[in-house]
């Protein structure tokens, strides 16, 4: 093999073995050039230290949540309008007050047949405006008031069907409106329907919301959450600190002043946190900002 490569090598030109030459110095530059470089990010990830920001990890209850939308409405809700022909005789109520139930409404003066047509209130709830005055002509069906029971409220839901093995009556819902800051209104499914609609492929359900300080007005929209799953003593990070790689998840934790890539498994995702299932404890300390410089072993300045 060495005989035909010192002929190979007589054979050349002055111009060819010079160019041989060349290139087997580039060869050997490069690989030696690559050789450094490693070792110099090597250095470099050993020494250059990284700001980041940290939170230790939170122990509490994960949720596994199902965000709808509802238009609120009045368990109970009327529009009172006359049974008769004729004209308004009397009113007998305060526009926008609570009413009782069997508590006379309006006293029409019927042209249908001689004598006097009263309406009365059918159960509790609060009256409207009044659309007729005294001495205003009616027609059957006019309409004269609305009259709401809004002691309690009605959210009706329309599910997903893939929803139905969570749903029992024993689920919790939370219930918001953007027009009403600050307010969360509670309670549970106290109704779901025993078949799902062919059509739209989703299961009609709803829940009763007390209404005892009256804020919540027929028509409101709400935002409403239904509690699917609960977990108690759940490991939770902040879902910035999550990183995942080829379909795989991992966190950075802190041991004393560098970071140790951890590869996890994930359970629940509640509102802006996420459920660990495996790969921490409830004493680490996770990185949510400034991960994307680290890598498996770097130095770390932890900062406010």
């Amino acid at each position: 093999m060495i005989a035909k490569i010192k002929d190979y090598i007589k054979d050349l030109t002055p111009l060819n073995l010079l160019i041989v030459i060349l290139v087997i110095g580039l060869i050997y530059g490069a690989i030696n050039l690559a050789i450094k470089y490693q070792s110099y990010m090597k250095f470099l990830n050993q020494t250059q230290i990284t700001a980041v920001k940290v939170k230790p990890v939170i122990i509490d209850t994960a949720e596994r949540k199902f965000r709808a939308i509802s238009t609120i409405k009045s368990l109970q809700s009327i529009d009172i309008t006359s049974k008769v022909n004729g004209v308004i005789h009397g009113i007998h109520f305060i526009e926008g007050t609570e009413i009782s139930k069997n508590q006379k409404l309006y006293s029409i003066l019927s042209s249908d047949k001689v004598g006097m047509a009263e309406i009365y209130a059918p159960f509790n709830g609060l009256i409207g405006l009044s659309k007729k005055n005294v001495g205003d002509a009616v027609t059957k069906g006019s309409f004269l008031s609305s009259l709401d029971n809004n002691t309690k409220m009605k959210l009706e839901l329309n599910l997903p069907e893939r929803l139905t093995p969570f749903l029992t009556t024993d689920i919790k819902i939370r219930a918001t409106s953007s027009n009403l800051a600050n307010k969360k209104f509670t309670g549970k499914l106290d109704f779901i329907d025993t078949r799902i609609d062919k059509g739209t492929r989703t299961i009609a359900a709803y829940s009763l919301l007390d209404n005892n300080d009256n804020i919540l007005k027929p028509g409101l929209l709400m935002k409403v959450d239904l509690i699917l799953e609960s977990i108690n003593d759940a490991i939770l990070i902040p879902e910035e600190a999550l990183l995942s790689i080829n379909g795989k998840h991992f966190v950075y934790v802190i041991n004393e002043d560098r970071s140790v890539l951890k590869e996890i498994t994930i359970g629940v995702r509640s509102d802006a946190l996420i459920q660990v299932t495996s790969g921490l404890n409830e004493n680490d300390m996770v990185v949510f900002m400034g991960q994307e410089k680290l890598k498996d072993q770097s130095l770390i300045n932890i900062v406010d």
